[in-house]
């Protein structure tokens, strides 16, 4: 159960710094928000974001991201490591959550 919190806190850490990557590109790059569709993050939503669209721009962008960089994030500091940041904490809940299970299962004695 403690591992599995600590995973829980980690992905709230890949939620907080998404909000802030989303910051940065409100903040800097206010046309490329806008081709994004408006992007809100998990618990920071900008003043010109609307609930549906944004949530679902959200939604696509944080998955997208961990793949590709956007062009704006390529020669911005800050930006680039804030996607590094979410990037590790995804990688790190993910295989995390991957071996909790294994171990659960063989604790529990279900076959994998």
């Amino acid at each position: 159960m403690t591992i599995f919190l600590g995973l829980m806190v980690l992905l709230l850490f890949a939620f907080a710094n998404f909000d802030k990557l989303v910051k940065i590109e409100y903040r800097k790059y206010k046309e490329e928000w806008m081709k994004d569709g408006k992007p809100r993050g998990f618990f920071w939503a900008p003043p010109q974001s609307t609930w549906f669209a944004s949530s679902l721009a959200m939604q696509s962008l944080s998955l997208k991201w961990l793949f590709k960089a956007p062009e704006w994030v390529k020669n911005d500091f800050e930006a680039k490591e804030t996607l590094r940041k979410i990037r590790l904490y995804v990688l790190i809940f993910n295989v995390g959550i991957i071996v909790w299970a294994l171990i659960s299962m063989i604790i529990n004695g279900k076959n994998i």
